[in-house]
């Protein structure tokens, strides 16, 4: 393709992140269609770049070198400052930024250079995510841009209804790589091992993997439970796994550079969290024919999992929606139900793989980016 458009992708690093994924999967495929620059605020790349994308480091330090504000702000602030000037070297064409305060730069620099088209893209649940102070800057900022998407119909509503958001606002859900062939089933026995349940996400507050630990306390049968990621919430979370006295069926696994290998090894994939803006995590273990059980939070799992149709659910119980079992957020005992349910159905968890790698499919890198490359084109006169 000649005549490229050149277009920069801005986020703040490419770690192990949901966001961080899209993005990586997002730069390797929109390498196809224009010259792109992948704009980083801190020097960390775990995640494979396509090698015709131009990297650019704001900074030299790594995105954990220092939690403190102090730090937090002074990169914001450095990076406020050089993005602009790397938009005009690179002579970028359009920028699309990615999470809070790449979208708040990507404002500014909008301010700075009007004629340039920037689009935001908002990850999160907005009113489960931000405070006061949050929700003033993204009314001012994010207003100040060409255009943004979502991966959740619900974020954008949040946005307009509750941030005063009126830039043009899309959907656009987030990418995986799909597979050809469908995975071969992981069946169950009750001879066999323990019915193998995996966990896949920071361990920070919003995961809520603590509700995943003690429901573990209250299923009657023999399970065991691999939690994958890392976060400060490790050593609490350790703390109540002996506490329940667990150590014998739950395994912290840190961080793993080929998830997808691992989640396929379980019988059921679990995530507990408090919001969401697009779990990826749900996406991956569809794509592998893994049946999912979910907290109906905002946003995300209704629309993998019930097509975004709304549900109901009793206290202390769980629902069959059409491609997994939803739960309430934070309901221990309808969790750990959900739990026994999937070990003692097998057809049914049979049923959910099949459904689960179809639906997937929808997903797929190559779809998503013509989405995205349509809306950026819809930004630009290309020849």
């Amino acid at each position: 393709m000649t005549n490229k458009k050149n277009i920069a992708l801005f986020v703040a690093s490419i770690g192990y992140g949901g966001t961080e994924r899209v993005v990586s999967r997002l730069c390797n495929e929109l390498v196809k269609y224009y010259n792109v620059t992948l704009v980083l605020i801190y020097k960390n790349i775990d995640l494979p770049i396509h090698e015709d994308v131009t990297i650019v480091c704001l900074s030299e330090k790594e995105e954990h070198y220092d939690n403190s504000p102090l730090f937090k702000l002074s990169s914001f602030l450095l990076s406020a400052y050089k993005y602009p000037k790397i938009i005009k070297q690179n002579k970028i064409d359009i920028s699309v930024s990615f999470l809070i305060k790449q979208n708040i730069i990507n404002g500014i620099t909008k301010m700075r250079s009007p004629k340039l088209e920037t689009i935001i893209s908002e990850r999160c649940f907005p009113s489960k995510t931000y405070g006061a102070f949050g929700k003033q800057l993204v009314k001012y900022f994010y207003n100040k841009n060409s255009s943004l998407f979502s991966n959740s119909v619900h974020i954008n509503q949040d946005l307009q209804n509750n941030f005063s958001v009126k830039t043009p606002a899309n959907v656009i859900y987030n990418p995986i790589y799909t597979r050809t062939e469908k995975p071969t089933f992981l069946s169950y026995s009750e001879t066999n091992n323990p019915f193998q349940i995996v966990s896949v996400g920071r361990l920070n507050p919003v995961k809520n993997q603590i509700s995943l630990i003690e429901s573990i306390a209250l299923v009657k049968e023999k399970v065991a439970l691999n939690i994958y990621g890392i976060g400060p919430l490790e050593e609490e979370l350790k703390a109540r796994t002996s506490e329940l006295h667990l150590n014998d069926c739950i395994t912290f696994k840190g961080n793993s550079d080929t998830i997808d290998q691992e989640i396929v090894k379980h019988h059921c994939l679990v995530l507990t969290s408090l919001s969401e803006g697009f779990p990826n995590v749900i996406l991956e273990a569809m794509s592998l024919g893994v049946p999912v059980i979910a907290t109906n939070c905002k946003s995300g799992p209704l629309e993998l999992l019930n097509d975004n149709q709304e549900v109901t659910i009793e206290a202390g119980d769980f629902y069959k929606a059409k491609y997994g079992l939803l739960v309430n957020v934070d309901d221990n005992e309808g969790l750990a139900k959900a739990i026994s349910y999937y070990r003692n159905n097998q057809d049914l968890r049979a049923n959910y793989s099949d459904l689960s790698f179809v639906k997937a499919k929808q997903y797929d890198i190559s779809v998503i980016g013509k989405q995205l490359k349509q809306l950026i084109d819809s930004h630009l006169c290309v020849e």
